[in-house]
């Protein structure tokens, strides 16, 4: 017999604040089935949940669901972005283990590896100890929109047994409220991203009643975990991006916005992408050229060339030789002298002498910013592609009135992909994959009604155009044919009214000068002291190897080097100097990469072998990173003396328009 009481409490002082929603008056509005003093059902809307007695339903769905249960697996580490040149070293080292050891393939599915069990519906909730018990789970994620079971649950469910059991094994209970599906999922995701991506590997996800929000969060689950999976960074990438940086602000004194408010504008600016709908809204943007500001995002500057439009701003995001293949490219359709340049300080150096001038900015969490801007803002909203920079910085500079062109954030069905005019349609500058279907597998409302397809990347640029809209109090209009944007208003090219007066651009430029900072490389290159930081990437990577000659010697678990290493990193940035920007996405990929191969062998003779070979291999892989450091900082060395040699005026310094109000 379950006490009521004790249950209820149990559950009360771990969700406060959905006890808060339980005891709402008029908030339970279904009652309880009983029969010889049990709960047999539930009566919702005048029906009842289960047809018959719910010990006999829920004991026949968990046997169902056991025999065929359905889960989550990281199929291999490429799929979930973990390769790079350092990690395929230990991919091939830990792979050709197990075939020297005669495992000429590994299991699917992982052998006692902490997991998750997602449960989509409480019920009455029998279920739930017999599949915590079943799946061995760490962590339950239940989803449970309808706080009337939640309530008729304290009746049903022994909370204070259950939560103990969980937490007792170091585990814990997370409930979610939600009834919108993508409000779900990502209630979901953050919690498991919480505790570690890694263990989602092998998860269980259950259904215990039909429910339309159930199927469709169910259904993205599965993508959202499947982009949740995927390593953010590389150490390979971070030397280039500290390298760019150097370089690009080593040249000379240079222009620098910065995320801090300014006054309004009064220009429309005119953001635009390389989305399908750019062709049909290209010969409108021709009419009103002369009355807007446009910031071309990326490859959408060879289209507007071609199209005989020369934007005032083009907006780089990445540091990758293609995208100076594509920019050079562009080059020979007009005239990029005529263009102001706004890119990441890591940008490729060859890409701003091709521009008139160039205005850089810090972006969010790469190395550079951590150690060479940590006394500069950067500009928020800026990624995950040139569409979201564009905007966050016309947005940084003052423009309230966008319009958004070639902004499709995915495709429509049966469409294009990207507009005519740009580079995806040439051979040579970057690979295509045709099958639609696999780069677009989300469905999301168009903006101009129906569907618009989508992915992960797209739509985490839909996102973030939404959050800066709204951040920004934009207003903000939408002549794009693909994906909605929520506080963007839909409008086609030719209903676009603008009624402003044709662009001075010449005081246009010099306003926007007196609000950006004029910069000398050696005052940056003070305030970051390279030879510190150098000193700093060192003494981290040491005593992280001496972490690793210690849980060597604890026993083979690998979800503990994880957790350590994890958990080394969460605090490293203040303790040397921000340097764990650098090396913090690959070694974060490492472990997750063992644990990939040893959650799948249960021969414990062999599981020690890969343990002990990871071990080593890791350690390798450290030294290498010491010494490709010392390497970078003694190359940047000469950039940075050679930048503080040289003859300064005497406003080292000039910080133009800081402090000017929105």
């Amino acid at each position: 017999m379950i006490d009521a009481s004790r249950s209820r409490a149990a559950f009360l002082a771990r969700f406060p604040e959905i006890m808060e929603e339980v005891e709402r008056p008029d908030a339970v509005t279904s009652s309880l089935v009983v029969e010889n003093g049990a709960v047999i059902d539930a009566i919702v809307n005048g029906q009842r949940l289960y047809g018959g007695d719910v010990r006999d339903f829920t004991a026949a769905q968990v046997a169902s669901f056991m025999a065929k249960p359905l889960r989550l697996f990281m199929e291999r580490p490429s799929t979930a972005g973990l390769i790079s040149p350092i990690c395929v070293k230990l991919h091939d080292a830990l792979g050709n283990q197990l075939l020297d050891d005669g495992m000429e393939e590994i299991s699917r599915q992982v052998v006692d590896s902490p997991s998750f069990l997602v449960v989509f519906g409480l019920g009455l909730g029998h279920h739930l100890d017999e599949l915590v018990c079943r799946t061995k789970a760490k962590w339950l994620i239940l989803v449970e929109p309808m706080v009337d079971f939640i309530a008729h649950s304290f009746q049903t469910v022994d909370w204070a047994d259950l939560l103990g059991r969980v937490e007792k094994d170091g585990g814990s209970v997370h409930v979610i409220t939600e009834t919108d599906p993508a409000k779900m999922v990502s209630a979901i995701v953050r919690f498991m991203s919480a505790k570690g991506i890694p263990y989602v590997d092998g998860s269980h996800v259950f259904t215990h009643y039909p429910f339309w929000a159930f199927a469709e969060g169910r259904a993205r689950l599965y993508e959202a975990v499947e982009f949740a999976f995927i390593n953010r960074g590389f150490f390979e990438d971070e030397i280039i991006m500290m390298s760019n940086a150097v370089a690009n602000f080593a040249a000379g004194p240079f222009w620098l916005i910065e995320g801090r408010p300014r006054l309004h504008r009064k220009e429309l600016a005119v953001v635009v992408g390389a989305g399908p709908s750019l062709d049909e809204g290209l010969p409108y943007l021709k009419e009103i050229r002369d009355q807007v500001v446009i910031f071309s995002g990326g490859t959408a500057l060879r289209a507007l060339l071609r199209a005989g439009i020369v934007p005032d701003f083009q907006c780089e995001l990445e540091n990758v030789p293609a995208a100076f293949d594509a920019v050079s490219e562009a080059g020979k359709s007009g005239d990029l002298k005529a263009i102001t340049l706004l890119a990441s300080a890591t940008v490729d150096p060859r890409m701003p002498p091709l521009f008139g001038e160039t205005v850089y900015f810090f972006r969010d969490s790469v190395s550079s910013t951590q150690i060479l801007g940590e006394k500069h803002l950067p500009i928020a909203g800026a990624t995950p592609t040139c569409v979201n920079m564009a905007l966050s910085m016309a947005a940084f500079l003052g423009f309230t009135d966008i319009a958004l062109f070639g902004a499709d954030c995915g495709m429509r069905p049966g469409g294009l992909d990207h507009a005519a005019d740009t580079v995806y349609n040439d051979i040579g500058l970057f690979k295509r994959n045709d099958d639609i279907a696999q780069r677009f597998p989300l469905e999301v409302e168009g903006n101009f009604g129906g569907i618009a397809r989508t992915n992960w990347i797209y739509d985490s640029c839909r996102l973030m155009l939404i959050e800066v809209i709204n951040r920004r109090c934009l207003n903000a209009v939408n002549c794009s044919d693909g994906a909605f944007i929520p506080g963007a208003v839909p409008r086609v090219p030719e209903a676009l009214e603008v009624t402003y007066p044709v662009v001075d651009r010449a005081a246009l430029f010099d306003d926007l000068k007196r609000s950006l900072n004029r910069i000398e490389p050696a005052d940056l290159f003070a305030e970051s002291d390279l030879a510190d930081v150098a000193e700093q990437a060192d003494r981290l990577l040491s005593d992280l190897d001496e972490k690793l000659d210690r849980l060597a010697h604890e026993g083979t678990d690998f979800a503990r080097v994880y957790g350590e290493v994890v958990d080394f990193l969460e605090t490293a940035g203040e303790h040397y100097r921000h340097t764990d920007s650098i090396v913090t996405g690959t070694l974060h990929a490492l472990p997750r990469i063992a644990m990939f191969f040893g959650f799948r062998v249960g021969d414990k003779a062999i599981k020690n072998k890969l343990f002990s070979l990871f071990i080593k291999e890791f350690k390798l892989i450290i030294k290498e990173m010491r010494e490709e450091t010392a390497a970078l900082f003694a190359t940047l060395a000469p950039l940075t003396a050679k930048a503080g040699s040289g003859e300064k005026g005497q406003d080292r310094r000039r910080l133009l328009g800081r402090g000017r109000g929105a």
